[in-house]
């Protein structure tokens, strides 16, 4: 499992920042329930952003908050890499990482 990047933070805007910044979103990180956005830098997936916190109704953790689902997976070994960083926002963010070419 590659490094997962998480920004503590999702809206309309910081998406729109990450899409001017040459990102491709995902559509669950427009979710209700997607409360940070993540990234695996060095992996190839259909989209760069992904929202973090939503769950399918039939996980064990859909009874929990967005928020707090995402501390129990934080500590569930193995839901995420072990290799993680975190961004309070997505200028932070951006000064780190630009898009796959």
């Amino acid at each position: 499992m590659s490094k997962i990047v998480f920004i503590k933070a999702n809206s309309p805007e910081i998406r729109n920042k990450l899409k001017e910044a040459g990102f491709s979103i995902c559509i669950c990180a427009s979710f209700e329930d997607s409360v940070w956005l993540n990234y695996h830098p060095g992996e190839k997936f259909p989209f760069d952003i992904h929202g973090e916190g939503y769950a399918e109704e039939d996980e064990p953790d859909a009874k929990y908050p967005p928020l707090e689902r995402i501390q129990i997976r934080l500590k569930e070994r193995g839901y995420y890499s072990g290799d993680r960083e975190f961004y309070d926002t997505v200028e932070e963010f951006l000064k780190h990482y630009s898009p796959r070419k």
